[in-house]
């Protein structure tokens, strides 16, 4: 039956093994960004205190620990079977195959974003799409054709788009009629569904208390683009 060492003389050995004395392993430490006397590591080392969490995983870097489970609890692990030259070998080997860029976890995708701009606080300066009045948000769940998003203010467009939703959308310069988009007109930012007919252009809500607005003929209704999608409610 074997005897479980204890934590204090698992580190003992283990930095031993490395061929290093407890003021170079503070030493390493050091760098590691803990600051601790060698008394430190010592006391570690007669189980009179433990190490934290962070402390604990620099020690194993230090002492090039890749079993943890087999060098502190003693349960079967990948190299528990292995000596110190066979794990040495095995180390050697990982850093070939990462160094040969064959093996290597693909680094993960950079977070996508998109400018967020406010609606209500662009409304009556027409400029809200061109002026820095922005801010970078999370867009990993937006739709592929969304260039970037709007926090919505007011009710006009519910049930299907609630006062402070935030929604994705693609630059257009032209929207077909009914479909919902942003537009500027009379230097007013609106989240509208356009509607054409022979008396003219509109500007139509979703919510039913609000009139329809009326584009009057030679003024200009800038197109910013179309709502392709919802995202989360503004924080």
């Amino acid at each position: 039956m074997s005897v479980k060492k204890s934590l204090g003389t698992t580190l003992t050995a283990l930095r031993r093994e490395a061929g290093l004395t407890q003021p170079q392993v503070a030493g390493l430490l050091a760098r590691e960004g803990f600051s601790l006397r060698p008394a430190a590591i010592s006391k570690w080392e007669k189980d009179l205190t433990q190490p934290n969490a962070s402390q604990f995983l620099a020690l194993c870097r230090i002492y090039a620990v890749r079993d943890v489970l087999s060098a502190f609890l003693g349960e079967p692990g990948a190299l528990s079977g292995l000596n110190a030259e066979g794990r040495r070998l095995v180390d050697g080997y990982i850093r070939v195959l990462l160094a040969s860029g064959l093996y290597a976890e693909p680094a993960p995708a950079p977070a996508r974003t998109l400018p967020l701009y406010h609606l209500a606080a662009s409304a009556g300066t027409g400029q809200f799409l061109d002026g820095d009045s922005s801010e970078p948000i999370d867009a990993s769940g937006a739709p592929e054709s969304a260039d970037f998003a709007v926090r919505i203010a007011g009710d006009s467009m519910e049930p299907e788009i609630e006062d402070g939703r935030i929604v994705w959308v693609r630059s257009r310069d032209e929207l077909e009629p009914g479909v919902p988009g942003i537009f500027i007109y009379r230097g007013e930012a609106y989240c509208k569904r356009l509607r054409t007919g022979k008396n003219g252009a509109q500007l139509l809500s979703v919510n039913p208390s609000y009139a329809p607005i009326d584009i009057r003929e030679g003024e200009a209704l800038r197109v910013c683009g179309e709502v392709v999608g919802l995202g989360p409610m503004a924080g």
